[in-house]
């Protein structure tokens, strides 16, 4: 009988004092999560590019009508910002003349460039990438991989994950 009186007490005492884990204030660590619409096809008909505010790459959705494969994304990209984007101080890095980039689908997808990578700006690169996880996330088969091949014909292949805001 005094058995069953101890164990009862030590199991309260165990939770008082759990693991010795002291409590903290709030640890500030930046903004909060967000949901950022970064599908090719949606219900709403919206596709989405990234482009370049402040010289962070940040996510616009444009509307669209219907799929809009990754290529196809790449070449609205390659049209820049429109005037009203242009206006809300977007821009982009890719450089004009990039209209000969295939993208190949696979985990992870390949982005072939017609010139070296090295050509390309760290923003130029994540705009690319970002937009073609966007894109191809839209065949409703989302790649495992977080990133993109980034192919070149005279460089290694670069991996890059998508680092936009």
């Amino acid at each position: 009988m005094r058995k069953t009186r101890i164990l009862p007490v030590l199991a309260a005492a165990a939770l008082v004092t759990a693991c010795g884990v002291q409590p903290t204030g709030v640890v500030p660590a930046g903004p909060g999560p967000s949901i950022h619409n970064t599908g090719g096809r949606q219900l709403l008909g919206g596709l989405t590019l990234y482009f370049v505010s402040d010289g962070r790459v940040i996510p616009v959705t444009r509307p669209t009508e219907g799929y809009v494969s990754p290529e196809g994304a790449i070449r609205m990209l390659l049209k820049g910002p429109t005037e009203r984007e242009a206006a809300q101080g977007l821009t982009t890095f890719v450089p004009v003349g990039l209209d000969k980039v295939a993208v190949y689908p696979g985990d992870p997808s390949s982005l072939s460039l017609p010139f070296s990578v090295r050509k390309l700006s760290d923003q130029a690169i994540n705009q690319l990438v970002c937009t073609v996880i966007a894109a191809s996330t839209s065949t409703g088969q989302a790649p495992r991989s977080p990133g993109v091949n980034v192919i070149s014909p005279y460089d290694d292949v670069l991996f890059q994950s998508c680092k936009a805001d």
